[in-house]
Parts: C-alpha cells; sequence; structure tokens
C-alpha cells in the first residue's frame, strides 16, 4: 500500500515507524531540520513542502499513487482540510485524521474523513479503564468487533489463586485466552494452575471484563480518583471517571490558574485544585496518595515518573500514569510500575488498524509480534464444518472469538465452523509457515 503522512511530529513519527516496514511511505513535513531527520531515521520517502498547500498533495497524491492519507499536522482543523481536499483530488483514496480537541469529532466536522484518532482521548479512554478496573494492568480497544481487552495481575491474596483456567466462572462474554508467567506469554492455557504473579489475558465485552475484575475479587471498590495534570487526557479522564452511572469521588489537580479555570467551566462534579502536585505540601494536604487511584497525566514524562515514584514510597493503592516518549517505557518499567500507558503504543495500534481493509480486526497486544487478526471462514476454507477440538494448533496461536450473524461466541472444543464466521485469533509467532497449516495461505494481513 501507498501511504502519505502529513507531518512528522509525536504523532507523524510513531506512524511512520510502525508502517513504514510493509508500506511504502511518503511524508510530507515543512520543518526542513525535522524532514532531514526523518530522511537518517527511517526507510520512508520525504517531500519537504506544506502538505495542506493544495498544489504540493496534489503532486504528492499523483507521483506518490496513493492509496491512503494520514493527515498528522498540530493543528485540527488543518488535519481535516487535508482530508477533504485529498477526497477532492482523487476520491477513492482513504483518509485519516489525528484530531485533538473533541469538539471537532462531529460527523459535520470529519465529512470526507474515513478514520479519525485521537491519541489524547484514547489514552484517557485506556486510563479510565485501568482506573476503574481493580486488577487490571492494561487495557485494549479491539477494532471491528464489541470486544476489549484486559491484562489482570494476580496477586497473593485474590480468590483465583490455584483454580484451574478452564474451571473459571467467566460467564459468556469473555475468555481467558494467554498468561505472562515470567516474562514468557503462553496460550496454551485451558488446564494451568493460576500462580500469584501470573498476568491473565482476557478477551471480552467491557461487562464480560467487569465480571472477571469481580471474580479475581475486589476488597473495596475504587470510588476516589485524584488526576495529577489538567492536560487534554485529564480532562478527558475526569469527564469519563465522573460521568459513568457509578458514584465517584473525582479530584483534578493543576498549578495553571487559567487551565483550572477552563476545567471547573467544563466539568461538572469534578473538584479543580489549583496547586503544584508536585509539592509535598500540596501532596499531604490533598491527599494525592490516600485515594484508590492516583493518576498522572501530566505531558511530561520526568514529572510522571517523579509523581509514580513518590506514589510508590507512599504505598498509593493503585497508580496510573501515561508517558509521551518512547524512551521513557524501560525507566517507568524499571520502577516496577505495570500500570502504563505509552502514546507510542496507542498511536501504533490506531495506526495498524486503519491501514488494514475494513473486514479485518487487527491490533497489537504488548509486543509488536503479538496480534490479533480475523480469518473469515468460505467454504475452501480449512476451518469449514471442521470443530475447534480437532484442529491440530500448536503452541502460539489461539482460536479467541467467532464472529457469527454480529454476535461474539467463545467457543470450546466442541465448537463447529461454518461459511461465513469470523474467527478472531491470537498469534505471536513470527514464522507464518504454522499460521498457514492452520488456517490456509494469506491468512495474515500485512502489518
Amino acid at each position: 500500500m501507498k501511504v502519505i503522512i502529513i507531518g512528522a511530529g509525536d504523532v507523524g513519527f510513531v506512524a511512520a515507524e510502525t508502517i513504514s516496514s510493509v508500506h511504502d511511505v511518503l511524508i510530507i513535513e515543512k520543518d526542513f531540520e525535522v524532514a532531514e531527520q526523518v530522511k537518517s531515521r527511517l526507510n520512508v520517502s520525504v517531500l519537504h513542502g506544506d502538505g495542506t498547500n493544495p498544489r504540493i498533495l496534489e503532486y504528492a497524491i499523483e507521483d506518490h499513487g496513493a492509496d491512503i492519507v494520514i493527515a498528522c499536522l498540530r493543528k485540527d482543523d488543518s488535519n481535516l482540510f487535508a482530508c477533504m481536499l485529498s477526497k477532492k483530488l482523487k476520491p477513492e483514496i482513504k483518509t485519516v485524521s489525528t484530531i485533538t480537541n473533541p469538539d471537532y469529532m462531529t460527523d459535520s466536522a470529519t465529512d470526507g474523513v474515513d478514520f479519525v484518532i485521537s491519541p489524547e482521548i484514547l489514552t484517557a479512554e485506556k486510563m479510565y479503564k485501568l482506573a476503574i478496573l481493580e486488577n487490571a494492568i492494561d487495557y485494549e480497544i479491539a477494532n471491528g468487533a464489541d470486544a476489549h481487552v484486559a491484562i489482570f495481575a494476580v496477586e497473593s491474596d485474590q480468590e483465583i489463586v490455584g483454580k484451574i483456567v478452564m474451571n473459571l466462572d467467566v460467564g459468556d462474554e469473555a475468555t481467558v485466552f494467554g498468561v505472562y508467567r515470567n516474562d514468557q506469554l503462553l496460550v496454551n492455557i485451558d488446564t494451568m494452575e493460576i500462580h500469584v504473579g501470573d498476568r491473565l489475558c482476557v478477551f471480552g465485552s467491557e461487562n464480560g471484563l467487569m465480571h472477571f475484575n469481580e471474580i479475581m475479587g475486589v476488597d473495596s471498590k475504587a470510588r476516589e480518583f485524584i488526576i495529577l495534570g489538567g492536560s487534554i487526557v485529564g480532562m478527558n479522564l475526569a469527564r469519563l471517571l465522573s460521568t459513568d452511572s457509578r458514584r465517584r469521588f473525582v479530584k483534578i489537580i493543576d498549578r495553571n490558574p487559567q487551565r483550572c479555570r477552563e476545567l471547573a467551566k467544563n466539568l461538572s462534579g469534578v473538584v479543580v485544585i489549583n496547586a503544584d502536585f508536585s509539592e509535598p505540601e500540596t501532596q499531604n494536604s490533598e491527599n494525592i496518595f490516600k485515594a484508590d487511584c492516583t493518576i498522572s497525566t501530566s505531558r511530561q514524562d520526568d514529572t510522571n515518573l517523579l509523581m509514580c515514584m513518590s506514589a510508590q514510597k507512599f504505598h498509593a493503592r493503585k497508580i496510573v500514569s501515561r508517558y509521551v516518549k518512547k524512551e521513557y517505557e524501560d525507566i517507568f518499567k524499571f520502577t516496577g510500575l505495570d500500570t502504563i500507558v505509552g502514546f507510542h503504543h496507542v498511536v501504533s495500534n490506531e495506526i495498524t488498524k486503519c491501514t488494514l481493509p475494513d473486514e479485518v480486526m487487527m491490533m497489537r497486544l504488548r509486543a509488536n509480534n503479538e496480534i490479533f487478526f480475523t480469518h473469515k471462514v468460505d467454504k475452501d476454507s480449512k476451518l469449514n464444518d471442521s470443530y475447534l477440538g480437532d484442529l491440530n494448533i500448536p503452541e502460539g496461536i489461539r482460536v479467541v472469538a467467532v464472529e457469527r450473524e454480529d454476535k461474539l461466541i467463545y467457543p470450546r472444543l466442541d465448537f463447529k465452523f461454518k461459511v461465513d464466521d469470523s474467527v478472531i485469533v491470537f498469534t505471536y509467532l513470527d514464522d507464518d509457515d504454522e499460521l498457514v497449516k492452520v488456517f490456509g495461505k494469506d491468512v495474515v494481513p500485512e502489518l
């Protein structure tokens, strides 16, 4: 596929880095120095110019033979304009726009845009799920199916310890498809006994994941949330926490008086505090580390890291943090903090989804090779009229769910595949040969 990315800032660079190994990518970048840096770091073509200039964009689309345009500029209106202009120049082209301000995410504003990505809003949604699911340490939203993925940490005092995976009462809306144990991911786990320290990977509906969180055991519900930083992420997170069906106490702290006035104006049911949350006096007076969940949403990675380390020192019940720069991922993990949301992971997953055919569901879990994909069963498929229990599926491949007549089914061994089933598969194998043996040729779409 031939892809044009307009803008090589944080989002544009990650987008190019994600897809340049399998797609022919051209980046349009106005800043000469940034353009030169991209040339030296990525295997992409670079056009120095303004991607919102009609002449430059028309030249790029025609010369590159573009199939898709991804607009990643800092201004939302510029991204929307570039997408609409691309549609005018080539009606069949697929357009993707990044959006920062939720006010722009309306049908009228995004007319002419096929796919909208908002890293800030997606980050807020992930942090929200991590905050309200007491046992969750990671969360992803699946594309193309009404299902989500969460990773749950097994602690020593939980009821789930010692039970066999296949005997868990997970209900009809979820399934355990993998276990991280000693830094190794296993998917042939039905007869495994659950140990302290395991990380259970669960695929299911929102209700299904909530139910699984409950069966793991929750001593006390998370009701008090303190958000550090009034960023776009922080504001959207506060809105999500304060407007869902549960009664919650939500406090957001920011050092900028003007920003606090904006937060107070736009948020209802949220306590807004104008203070420097990095100061010990503020931490004590606002009981920052005594909340059920302390969430750091600053755009400054060093600030988030400092607050996380302080929260650990004071034995905060749960800490959730974001980080913006990819280089900080290992630093956060070195502290032992699992509940972190990385900007590059969010962008990478969304870019992967929007560059795939509409009928294909795809996302990554934690590592680049840990992927979900959808296999459509037709009359020539190896799965047609076969029972799941009769398939010779090697370690590293897991049939997670089947979408049949717009309903998700979590199959057992006696499940029989039919034509038109959409089979959701998880794998961490780098070699496609094993996948071909099970599903046939061309089973895995290019990442």
